[in-house]
């Protein structure tokens, strides 16, 4: 019985992914699913968004029966009200903005105060070399950085040095599977400079875009994000321990507007500060990447750089509001560029991905998710708790509950 819930509950997920994107449906490996659910959804037409609904209604009445343990069936529980109501908007219904965000991603969320950003701009200021205002400096310190285009060959180079260290400092904090290995690739039509995927069998890839310019300083904040010790050491090391060990089948799928994601998108933003202490990435950049990239950068607070980078993701989360009330994108593209101090070309491009389906949302999983797990990630009791993040069925709200009941008071 529970073989065939959790059957259900997968092909529904692949069916709901399939229906948001018919030209981009989201495929894991064949080898990552039982060939027969796999092939289900790949040979069949685009569900409607009535039947999804009612798929997603049935689970959800029945996951209570299927005996789980307490956290494995709340998991499920709030991800199928996600699925519902991702169903439902498919159908024309229509929710809040914040009353969305709650369904979908377990989060309370509200307008960022503008005092936020003056935080970021302070850190900037103080992180940044140079003078003149904090955009332009922001601006030519990216690009005194940026590889050259003549030596954008050496990129690959550089990322898997990059990706071979950030491998062994995760190590020392959470071992790995012996087999495990990320692959990196290179690739040219597509405007990304990196994106990562998890294969199964403990194997994973990163595509990298060398034609798009690239701030060397950026190698182990993209790096520790998509791979260690973010997004693909969490593909993995919930592989072993969920799935392998404990046989949940679930956690072969993964809808992005969903709960567990809030926690992916937190611990890939801090991924790099649980390797590297304050001055460390650096020194390391200094050592092995800028004399054969033929850069010599003055001095710069990389540490705080990267923390204002991250406040100004609630930019985003106001611009999301802002486009949910409505309002013109020529007034969301002007808060936009005086707030997250973007160019033109960089204005565009988020807009862009705002206006994807259902993204309005999932831009609310950066900013929240890094502040729900800072503190989180703090004290003597950070490794068991990247651990536990890293294995463990967690949602937002678990975390919340967890961090003032348990764990407030351990360090």
């Amino acid at each position: 019985m529970r073989r065939n819930w959790l059957c259900d509950y997968t092909v529904l997920v692949l069916r709901l992914q399939k229906a948001i994107d018919a030209h981009t449906p989201y495929s894991p490996s064949e080898e990552y699913l039982p060939p027969e659910w796999y092939e289900q959804v790949q040979h069949e037409p685009v569900h409607p968004a009535e039947a999804l609904l009612r798929e997603a209604k049935a689970l959800s009445a029945t996951v209570h029966q299927q005996h789980f343990e307490p956290q494995r069936t709340a998991y499920l529980a709030k991800h199928l009200r996600a699925l519902e109501t991702v169903s439902r908007r498919m159908l024309g219904e229509h929710f809040s903005l914040q009353e969305e965000v709650w369904r979908c991603f377990d989060l309370h969320v509200e307008w960022v105060p503008e005092s936020i950003f003056e935080q970021a701009y302070t850190l900037y200021d103080e992180g940044l070399p140079g003078s003149g205002s904090i955009a332009e400096r922001l601006q030519h310190w990216k690009a005194s950085l940026t590889l050259p285009p003549e030596k954008a060959h050496v990129l690959p180079s550089f990322f898997q040095r990059a990706l071979t260290e950030a491998r062994r400092r995760t190590q020392v904090l959470v071992p790995l599977p012996a087999e495990e290995h990320i692959e990196i690739q290179t690739i040219t039509d597509q405007p990304v400079r990196a994106v990562a995927s998890y294969l199964g069998n403990y194997r994973s890839r990163i595509l990298l875009n060398p034609n798009v310019p690239f701030p060397l300083t950026d190698l182990f904040y993209v790096l520790c994000h998509e791979g260690y010790p973010g997004h693909l050491a969490e593909a993995v090391l919930k592989d072993e321990a969920l799935i392998q060990q404990r046989g949940y089948l679930e956690q072969r799928v993964n809808l992005l507007y969903t709960p567990q994601f809030v926690i992916s998108e937190g611990l890939a933003l801090l991924a790099h500060e649980m390797l590297f202490a304050p001055g460390e990435e650096e020194q390391w950049l200094a050592e092995q990447i800028y004399p054969e990239a033929g850069i010599s950068p003055v001095h710069f607070d990389l540490r705080k750089i990267q923390q204002a980078t991250d406040l100004l993701w609630g930019v985003w989360c106001n611009a999301a509001w802002l486009l949910s009330e409505g309002r013109p994108d020529a007034e969301v593209r002007s808060y936009l560029m005086r707030y997250a101090l973007m160019d033109e070309e960089a204005v565009s491009r988020a807009l862009a991905s705002l206006h994807r389906p259902f993204h309005l949302t999932y831009t609310f999983t950066y900013f929240y998710g890094r502040r729900l797990l800072e503190p989180i990630l703090q004290g003597s009791q950070r490794p068991r708790r990247l651990h536990q993040l890293l294995k463990e069925q967690l949602t937002p709200s678990d975390l919340n509950e967890r961090f003032f009941t348990e764990w407030k008071n351990e360090d």
